[in-house]
């Protein structure tokens, strides 16, 4: 019984460890912490990135979101510049940059493998369908979140993450297909019992 007291208090201390918040600062970096309070004027946290058990401490004034383990974010909208346009330097470089930040970021592989599967059991109907269904910038959080703030880098970047989708279900239809006619070829080429 002891064994298994210590298995499970060994397995809920390391979830308790392995979870983690980001701080992301208002120039876009990003420490990994666990908050453990939020003042009117500062944030109090550990640093993930050591093993001491140090609180620090950041001006609430530089912290532009907190994304915390269990999915929650809280944005600070008091730390956001007062007019986010006048940031913006170009419309059309804000655009490529979301186009290459599609490029790196934005994989596709549920598409690949969602349509792969999908095609011996409905068709090609089930990876139209994917690949119809266009991806949303906002959901990527490996994405810079100044950048989100710019319609041009958001429509740059699903314009072309659209692309790359489309371009996997299609591989991925066309992977589906090939597995059901070698299966099919196998199936009528063996010998019968």
């Amino acid at each position: 019984m002891k064994k298994y007291l210590l298995l499970l208090f060994t397995v809920l201390g390391a979830q308790l460890v392995m979870a983690q918040d980001v701080i992301v600062k208002t120039n876009g970096e990003e420490l990994k912490a666990r908050v453990l309070e939020i003042t009117t004027t500062d944030i109090a946290y550990l640093s993930a990135d050591t093993t001491d058990a140090v609180n620090y401490k950041i001006a609430k004034a530089e912290v532009f979101m907190i994304r915390f383990a269990n999915g929650t974010k809280e944005v600070f909208q008091e730390n956001l510049p007062a007019n986010t346009t006048a940031t913006i330097a170009d419309p059309a470089l804000m655009y490529q940059k979301g186009q290459q930040d599609a490029r790196s970021h934005y994989k596709g592989t549920g598409a690949l493998l969602g349509s792969a599967a999908s095609v011996l059991i409905a068709g090609p109907v089930v990876p139209i369908i994917i690949g119809a269904v266009k991806p949303r910038a906002h959901y990527n959080k490996a994405l810079p979140a100044a950048s989100l703030q710019d319609p041009n880098y958001v429509r740059g970047y699903e314009k072309q993450a659209h692309k790359r989708k489309v371009g996997k279900a299609a591989l991925g239809f066309g992977i589906g297909t090939g597995v059901g006619v070698l299966y099919l070829m196998l199936s009528v080429m063996s010998p019968g019992k």
